[in-house]
């Protein structure tokens, strides 16, 4: 599982990243940051952004969601009670969505704004019950939402009571984890800084949650009671889709190249480098392409070691902001690029991809392997007679290689992809590469023998 809360510091927001690495889906929560942010990051982790969830409509942002779709093609969550007026996924209390493996439910929570809704998220492979709730504006770390910023039916206390105390239903371990933090105009005055904490925690220590009934809570909430700002509607009904969006809010992309272009341009000698992650990639690509998935350090290690100084190369990816990003990268590199896409591609070409018992089946047939492992990995196992070369050291020596079909492995499959990628460009044959998985699973399943080339 992949967690990451982005802050807005300006704002004191956040916004959250949460992604599944087995099957590569990622979901973006109460986006307030520039929709690139989001796409770069994902892309990183070789995820991509299948799902945006709103909590409410912000009253103090534009949310990006809208611009993360627009990137990504992602699906917009929102709550049913908040009508929203542009192309969306209604939510409703108790619905679950899941991505990849994890599972999202939602859980309505009104009182700050009448649609308000948590998500209560769990990481099945690791266990049912939740891991994490996202409590957006109703649960903050030190208090809870304010119920006088705007005056619209289903607000208010004896809500905002009700919601709390569902919130509280849930068992001490579970993280919380806010949309708002210590400045925002959106809670009461004790909200920490700290943007994390516990229901236990809040239970025992949150002001407002020692309230003993709802009379109480709700005296103790009109001890501060400020006025209602009705300026905020403007951006509540921007992000409902009733008002126009602010000039310039899908941002300036560059016109990318279509599929035709990109096989024009290859067949003349450019070099394709592909950003996505292995598992995308090996489903489909422009032949000839090579895969170098988008990670900012590793990326330049890789082109470096296995394009040609100076090449001329067009970067594919899944949105048009990765893609531009990793052409930046290629740039500073001393590549020239000649364009950037994210065209929807209707030729393709897909890697061999095979499971471990088929690599055993092979290495019993005599098959020749190649193992792309760095060589201190090498004491976990390797399997008798493969060619053992780093994958970083392909381009030195590709040539001399047999002329073979190759069966490729590593550890993980992304250095195997990689490779696979790497050699079907130079003219190699690949009967099967191993992605995802490696020779860790390999050797859990069958004794690999001793180094012999």
């Amino acid at each position: 599982m992949i967690f990451r809360q982005l802050l807005h510091e300006g704002l004191a927001a956040a916004s959250y990243l949460i992604g599944c690495v087995a099957k590569g889906e990622a979901a973006v929560v109460d986006p307030s940051l520039s929709a690139e942010t989001y796409t770069a990051l994902a892309a990183e982790k070789g995820l991509q952004i299948v799902a945006v969830f709103e909590t409410h409509m912000h009253a103090d942002f534009f949310s990006t969601g809208r611009a993360i779709a627009a990137l990504t093609g992602a699906t917009i969550y929102a709550p049913r009670l908040a009508d929203v007026q542009f192309p969306h996924q209604p939510i409703d209390d108790g619905d679950m969505v899941n991505i990849g493996n994890l599972v999202i439910r939602a859980m309505h929570t009104p009182g700050h704004t009448p649609e308000h809704t948590a998500y209560v998220v769990s990481d099945t492979p690791r266990s049912n019950e939740p891991w994490f709730v996202l409590t957006g504006d109703s649960l903050f770390v030190g208090d809870v939402a304010r119920v006088d910023l705007v005056s619209l039916a289903g607000t208010g206390t004896d809500v905002l009571y009700a919601s709390l105390q569902k919130i509280m239903t849930l068992a001490d371990d579970v993280e919380v984890y806010p949309g708002h933090f210590g400045g925002s105009a959106c809670g009461g005055r004790a909200m920490s800084g700290k943007v994390s904490s516990t229901i236990g925690f809040e239970r025992r220590h949150n002001w407002a949650l020692q309230a003993p009934d709802y009379a109480t809570f709700d005296t103790w909430m009109r001890r501060d009671v400020r006025e209602v700002v009705e300026a905020i509607l403007i951006h509540r009904n921007t992000n409902r889709g009733e008002l126009p969006l602010p000039l310039g809010y899908y941002g300036q992309h560059a016109q990318g190249l279509s599929e035709q272009q990109i096989v024009t341009a290859s067949a003349q000698g450019a070099v394709v480098i592909d950003v996505r992650a292995p598992g995308l990639f090996a489903k489909g690509y422009v032949a000839g392409a090579i895969n170098i998935p988008y990670q900012r350090e590793a990326m330049v290690l890789r082109l470096t070691a296995l394009v040609a100084a100076g090449a001329q190369v067009i970067v594919y990816a899944d949105t048009i902001a990765t893609a531009e990003v990793a052409a930046e990268i290629a740039r500073q590199a001393g590549y020239h690029v000649l364009g950037v896409s994210n065209a929807k591609l209707t030729s393709v070409v897909q890697l061999p991809v095979i499971t471990i018992d088929e690599l055993h089946e092979a290495v019993l047939h005599g098959s020749h392997v190649l193992d792309v492992r760095d060589a201190h990995e090498h004491a976990k196992g390797v399997i008798d007679g493969a060619f053992l070369v780093p994958h970083l050291t392909l381009a030195q020596v590709a040539a001399s290689l047999p002329a073979v079909a190759w069966y490729i492995v590593c550890e993980s499959g992304q250095r195997a992809t990689i490779s696979a990628s790497y050699l079907l460009h130079n003219g190699h044959t690949v009967a099967g590469v191993i992605t995802p998985g490696g020779m860790s699973d390999y050797n859990a399943h069958y004794e690999a023998g001793s180094i012999t080339k």
